[in-house]
């Protein structure tokens, strides 16, 4: 088959070359394979070239700006150079590196990783590595260690040593590993009945799968948490988690609508931890016992879903908005009856 052939032509004329690890990003291998040959292919004055903060590129982005994903094949402007410089196939690439199967950070907000895998990667490969799960807007936690994940320095996100700069930042940068220590430390019940939501999802995800509604099944979960983000419930979550929330400037405002679209992608990893965790409660996936033992990590924080439809219903255009985007995406595995919604928003929204 030409895949088998142009697999073992790699393979022959280029045995050096390293193999991609299982879930490891597009832009992580390829900087691996920059690192390893005599004459590396990516210039260096990238690497001092910074493109702007989080927050410039925020603004870009809401003028209409596009901004390129080194993650993916078909837009990494490097792809084409590697291709012809180690003649490798395209069969062979998009079947290690075949995109995402779910919604994920935009790449001018990505900056989520996981600081044990990095150590991991590091003493066994010299270099560490970044991973595809990283980049999912419904994985704030590392499915290998089950711990938060981490947002690297903001400086670094679309530059093509972003790996090496995340490793290294976690570390030099004063404070910095402290900080992220300390984040991982408060709120631990929380985390811990988080991540069984997130391993919960991806269960139903996969049984989604069967039926072709993966996707609405993902969507019918982060619809839910840009809902947990809007400012009627920041009451909720640890002040941390809102800090540099976009970097050291303010976001734009943006109107209702705009809000409940954006945050989510410009947001900390934690606070999608907390967004995830709050839709939970929604779901009845955490229960009000289970959320109530939690209160003495935030006694401000809401504990069941009566309380959580009174906050949102202080807002008729974003509850309204809610119930709309939910039903697009309801499924045999998550709708609108799930939730149980009051009587009283049900009819006056016709829920």
């Amino acid at each position: 088959m030409p895949f088998n052939k142009g697999s073992v032509e790699m393979k022959s004329r280029n045995t050096s070359l390293p193999e991609p690890l299982a879930d490891e990003t597009l832009s992580s291998w390829l900087w691996r394979v920059n690192s390893s040959t005599p004459i590396p292919i990516l210039s260096h004055e990238r690497f001092n070239s910074q493109e702007g903060m989080i927050v410039t590129r925020d603004n870009r982005a809401l003028e209409g700006d596009w901004f390129a994903d080194r993650d993916l094949l078909n837009e990494n402007e490097f792809t084409e150079l590697f291709k012809k410089q180690f003649k490798l196939s395209h069969a062979w690439l998009s079947k290690r590196f075949p995109g995402f199967d779910r919604p994920v950070i935009p790449t001018q907000f990505r900056r989520a990783f996981c600081s044990q895998c990095f150590i991991e990667s590091f003493r066994k490969l010299g270099i560490p590595v970044s991973k595809v799960q990283w980049c999912y807007l419904t994985k704030p936690f590392c499915d290998l260690h089950g711990i938060p994940l981490h947002d690297s320095s903001i400086l670094f996100e679309n530059f093509d040593d972003y790996t090496v700069q995340a490793f290294v930042s976690y570390w030099d940068i004063n404070k910095f590993k402290e900080g992220c220590d300390k984040m991982r430390e408060v709120g631990m019940l929380r985390h811990g009945l988080t991540f069984k939501v997130q391993r919960r999802l991806d269960k139903l995800t996969r049984l989604a799968d069967k039926s072709g509604e993966s996707v609405k099944v993902q969507m019918f979960v982060l619809t839910l948490m840009r809902a947990m983000m809007m400012p009627v419930l920041h009451h909720g979550y640890p002040k941390f988690a809102l800090d540099y929330w976009g970097g050291d400037e303010a976001y734009a405002r943006l109107s209702v609508y705009g809000s409940f679209y954006q945050e989510i992608y410009r947001s900390t990893c934690l606070a999608r931890l907390y967004a995830l965790y709050f839709s939970a409660i929604m779901l009845g996936w955490i229960t009000r016992d289970q959320a109530s033992r939690t209160l003495h990590e935030n006694y401000y924080s809401p504990f069941c879903k009566d309380a959580m439809w009174s906050l949102l219903d202080e807002s008729e255009i974003l509850l309204g908005l809610l119930i709309s985007e939910l039903k697009i995406y309801e499924t045999q595995h998550l709708n609108l009856s799930g939730l149980y919604i009051p009587k009283l928003i049900r009819l006056a929204y016709d829920a």
